[in-house]
């Protein structure tokens, strides 16, 4: 153990779940290895951190202390699977952190930012995964995180409206995915490029939709909502992929389920 333990030690990346620590999958150690890898770290600091407590609240008494030690400033990516009732504590986002962290992803948590947390100078991509969070709270988050040039949300069943703020200014790529309690969200960031949106509807402010390139938009009617609509927004869309459950035929629109143009000239 103590060997394994010196291995872990001084490595500035660490990736750690039930596949990577634990032969049999069923093996109670899977806790106790975690936490003697994280507290027996030295003293150089994580870049990256990707920890995957396979939602298993029995490791969960544990998270708190762990994270404290794991996330400090320096840290560039951190990636935790956790478990659906678990907070994370918007107290490990200190200054050092938020000027160092580029990549966050949350999966299966509960995530409240505010107003007073502060800007996040060097976060460029952001993924959330069945986190309970509200628009208000993204929102704030959002407006500080400048250099954001990545977003995708994923099952964020409490987000009920969404509205791209026009300050991420660097934002090139949005996706969308099952957050089935918002049904449209606005975007006013002028620099979107790549937009996939599963199960809803985006409204753009005039102009914000020159620089498109490629967008994939899956709800019902969307065949007929995208010959009426993109053409005179989107002039510089190069590909468009479109999934629709179903089409009422109106103005002699085309029925077909799937639609696929590439390229547009």
């Amino acid at each position: 153990m103590a060997a394994f333990l010196r291995s872990w030690g001084c490595h500035p990346n660490l990736a750690l779940d039930r596949i990577t620590l634990c032969s049999n999958p069923l093996e109670r150690s899977f806790t106790c290895k975690i936490d003697n890898i994280l507290r027996n770290h030295s003293s150089i600091g994580l870049k990256i951190l990707r920890l995957d407590l396979d939602d298993d609240p029995n490791n969960f008494l544990y998270v708190d202390s762990w994270l404290q030690v794991a996330v400090t400033p320096g840290i560039e990516e951190l990636t935790l699977m956790l478990y659906e009732k678990y907070n994370f504590p918007c107290s490990l986002l200190s200054d050092g952190v938020r000027n160092s962290i580029r990549y966050l992803r949350l999966r299966s948590c509960a995530f409240h930012p505010t107003v007073e947390l502060g800007p996040l100078r060097s976060l460029t991509s952001l993924r959330l995964q069945s986190v309970r969070i509200t628009e208000d709270e993204l929102g704030c988050f959002l407006s500080n995180s400048l250099a954001l040039e990545q977003l995708k949300l994923t099952s964020c069943k409490e987000i009920i409206f969404l509205k791209i703020p026009c300050v991420l200014q660097q934002l090139k790529s949005l996706t969308v995915m099952a957050c089935h309690r918002l049904p449209v969200l606005e975007s006013e960031a002028p620099n979107l490029s790549h937009i996939y949106l599963h199960r809803g509807k985006i409204k753009f402010s005039p102009g914000e939709a020159l620089e498109m390139k490629d967008f994939t938009l899956s709800h019902a009617n969307v065949i007929c909502d995208a010959r009426a609509e993109f053409p005179s927004i989107m002039p510089n869309l190069e590909t468009l992929l479109l999934h629709s459950c179903q089409e009422y035929l109106r103005n002699g629109c085309s029925t077909n389920r799937s639609l696929e143009v590439l390229p547009h000239t």
